[in-house]
């Protein structure tokens, strides 16, 4: 709630804004800030958005429908480094180009904190695995949200950490 007074304290002296990640969070803000006038660059480092947590549809379908609205997205993005002294000037990518900006604002996920369970002799890696009652290796020990690495029937039974709060729940 902080971030989120914070960031909208600041709007009034922001015609530009770098949103980094295109997750969840990162989608999120570019549209409600598209919404309230702001001229919105989307980085992403992968080939598309929501590529962690969706298919190949709905990632095409959200990148278009945010395109639509006025968001320059742009996928494959390395970023060099954030320019400015005082305040935000920009963004510098890694080819050297440079997006002005007032704003940036960085939603590139979480690295679950796994090392614990891992520690204790729970199986995993990137994530605890888990089963389908989101059981660990440990005796009366369950996982669930972004920590829990299941096989998943939409991945092809691949073994995934799904980052969203509806897996959770």
């Amino acid at each position: 709630r902080e971030d989120v007074d914070a960031i909208m304290a600041e709007l009034p002296d922001v015609d530009r804004v770098v949103v980094i990640g295109g997750g969840y969070i990162g989608l999120e803000a570019a549209a409600v800030l598209s919404k309230l006038g702001k001229k919105v660059t989307l980085l992403e480092v992968l080939p598309r958005v929501l590529a962690r947590v969706a298919g190949e549809a709905l990632s095409t379908f959200y990148e278009g429908d945010h395109r639509a609205h006025g968001v320059d997205v742009r996928l494959n993005q390395q970023i060099d480094e954030l320019e400015g002294s005082e305040r935000v000037a920009g963004v510098r990518l890694g080819d050297g180009e440079f997006i002005p900006a007032q704003m940036v604002i960085v939603g590139i996920g979480i690295l679950p904190c796994v090392e614990p369970l891992l520690a204790a002799g729970a199986e995993g890696g990137n994530g605890v695995l888990v089963d389908g009652q989101c059981r660990t290796s440990l005796p009366d020990v369950f996982a669930i949200g972004d920590c829990a690495a299941h096989a998943n029937r939409y991945a092809a039974g691949n073994t995934i950490r799904l980052e969203s709060v509806q897996n959770a729940n």
